[in-house]
């Protein structure tokens, strides 16, 4: 069910239908659609059947992916939902500039005035694919064909020399001395009388040409913020990169974020490159993409998919260990990401799951308690200092619950995140303000009475509580 807010929303905007909507972004980074503040709930699927893309609009999602295509935004408009389009490389204008100013004032003209149109979005994880490319050539495939290649060499000495040579050059790509590594392959691929499959691939000139990019795209930014004031820009980037990178290339941007999926936690996964593997390093991206754009919002990319649904070849025992998330899990992303500071979250990779799978309905049955909450969500945070102690365990407890408070309705709303890997006993102090109301959990009913400052609950592992305040 759409969530009272959600259809308030929608009842403007149709009665506004032949204008752009008005989109800004309020002091603490929320959307404003003509002046409603509104939590984003996306997805970059967008569903050919329409049965399909009614069910996602009505379990919440309200920015849905979209082609740069008139019609594809009015179908988006007859459905109630919200569309972003990606700009493509149109957006880079360290190559080809005319050309592509070009193509960027044909595609705000085509669609700068649509009522469905709320955000563009820049060539996706554009700064980690610089460094991405020549490393999966460089270090993973570049070795390998080479070693193909020597084994035809028909003299053992210079076949075996040829290997050592290869084997020296990845122990200097190991210690980062990537020029000289690339040089040693290059020159045997001479030797070889071959010509170097991919030489525009180069982890050597990969800051260089990072450099290059970001430039580009920040050019690029600026031209289409003049073309089109109203319409934000967000970038999305891949859970990598170090702060001073993500933050030059944040430079060209409105709002910004990253992708991670951290289900399940598995040797043969590498969804990041952070100590921490698991579910909370959704709370570590988000605070890392804040870091790298302060006073910008972030908006996350989180999961709707399994591993194993998207690696074809895989036996059945492969695609079970690389599963999907369950609902428990989803629903802990969500919150953790909102918790730490999210101003949207997205689902990438739906489309490679079926529609009528226990996934799916427990992906939208998360998707359907955020709409329900989307006045609670796109509220203010409210103005209380909450500090949390947990009685002692056996843990560490390195990680304690994050409560953020949110000033929606006569008294706050607490939501609440366990991130540690035990069940905690846990008091929030700081609610004097509050004392004597009863917080009752929304999604279980459990209730805990403000005392002395303070409110009590017990948390089970990765869990949420979103606490509603209810008359005594």
């Amino acid at each position: 069910m759409k969530s009272a807010i959600s259809l308030l929303l929608l009842s403007l905007l149709l009665a506004v239908s032949a204008q752009a909507a008005q989109v800004s972004l309020a002091d603490d980074g929320m959307l404003l659609i003509n002046g409603e503040r509104s939590f984003i709930i996306g997805l970059y699927e967008n569903p050919k059947e329409d049965a399909q893309l009614a069910r996602m609009v009505e379990a919440g999602f309200n920015l849905i992916q979209a082609p740069a295509d008139v019609e594809a935004l009015d179908r988006l408009q007859k459905h109630g939902a919200f569309a972003w389009v990606n700009t493509g490389n149109r957006i880079d204008l360290s190559v080809d500039q005319e050309k592509r100013e070009k193509e960027l004032q044909d595609l705000a003209d085509l669609l700068r005035d649509h009522p469905r149109l709320l955000v563009w979005e820049v060539p996706d994880e554009a700064l980690w694919n610089c460094w991405y490319r020549p490393q999966q050539w460089r270090w993973h495939k570049e070795p390998e064909e080479l070693r193909q290649k020597i084994k035809d060499v028909e003299d053992d000495d210079e076949r075996t020399r040829l290997f050592a040579e290869v084997v020296r050059a990845c122990e200097l790509r190991d210690f980062a001395r990537y020029e000289e590594s690339e040089a040693l392959m290059d020159s045997l691929w001479k030797e070889l009388g071959l010509e170097q499959p991919h030489p525009e691939q180069s982890q050597a000139k990969a800051q260089e040409n990072s450099d290059l990019l970001c430039r580009g795209m920040v050019a690029g930014y600026h031209r289409l913020k003049e073309l089109t004031p109203h319409i934000p820009i967000w970038m999305n980037h891949a859970p990598r990169n170090q702060i001073e990178q993500l933050a030059a290339f944040n430079a060209g941007a409105d709002i910004v974020g990253c992708d991670i999926y951290p289900v399940p936690r598995h040797p043969s996964l590498s969804h990041s490159d952070l100590d921490n593997a698991l579910m909370t390093s959704v709370a570590d991206f988000t605070l890392r993409m804040q870091a790298s754009a302060p006073w910008k919002p972030v908006w996350m990319v989180l999961q709707g998919f399994g591993w194993g649904d998207i690696n074809p070849g895989m036996t059945d025992a492969e695609r079970k260990a690389l599963r999907r998330p369950t609902l428990s899990e989803s629903r802990f992303m969500a919150y953790d990401a909102i918790v730490r500071g999210a101003r949207g979250i997205l689902y990438w990779g739906t489309a490679y799951v079926e529609k009528d799978s226990q996934f799916m309905d427990d992906l939208l049955q998360v998707i359907n308690e955020l709409d329900e909450l989307q006045a609670v969500l796109s509220a203010p945070r409210a103005p209380l200092d909450i500090s949390v102690s947990c009685k002692p365990t056996f843990g560490s407890v390195d990680r304690k619950p994050v409560v953020l408070p949110k000033a929606h309705g006569k008294y706050p709303w607490l939501i609440a995140v366990n991130e540690w890997s035990e069940g905690l006993a846990c008091t929030f102090d700081g609610l004097n303000s509050l004392e004597g109301i009863t917080y009752r959990d929304h999604h279980s009913g459990e209730e805990s009475v403000v005392k002395d400052g303070q409110l009590s609950f017990n948390f089970k592992r990765y869990s949420v509580r979103v606490l509603e305040a209810v008359e005594n």
